[in-house]
């Protein structure tokens, strides 16, 4: 995979690897989420990718998987239910299995009601 181009490559990758999910993909951060019943799980910040977990299993996964992040998208705001994704782990089994779980998660959550505009 190239990832000279962060944010174009990790989009392919991405929609790749959702291309089977019945999902919804949207602008925020001004680059892609994915999102289900009208729940973020996954997208793109900056140059890496973020999951949605239950807290019990993001607490789980970062203590034993070291090199994995709170997402943080803005300094001090970090987002409590997502986990950053180093670039280096895209390739690995672990990803697809991170992905499996956090889609599994936020496919459990009930649907999320539209906002009325105005």
């Amino acid at each position: 995979m190239n990832w000279e181009k962060p944010s174009e490559g990790l989009s392919i990758f991405l929609a790749g690897k959702l291309s089977h999910i019945d999902c919804e993909k949207r602008k925020i951060f001004g680059q892609i989420a994915y999102f289900i019943n009208g729940n973020m799980f996954t997208g793109i910040h900056q140059s890496s990718l973020f999951l949605r977990f239950s807290s019990e299993t993001k607490t789980e996964l970062m203590s034993k998987h070291r090199n994995l992040a709170h997402f943080e998208p803005k300094q001090g705001v970090i987002m409590k239910e997502y986990i950053t994704i180093p670039i280096d782990l895209l390739e690995d089994n672990l990803f697809q299995e991170l992905l499996t779980k956090s889609i599994n998660y936020v496919s459990s959550l009930p649907k999320k009601k539209k906002k009325r505009k105005g």
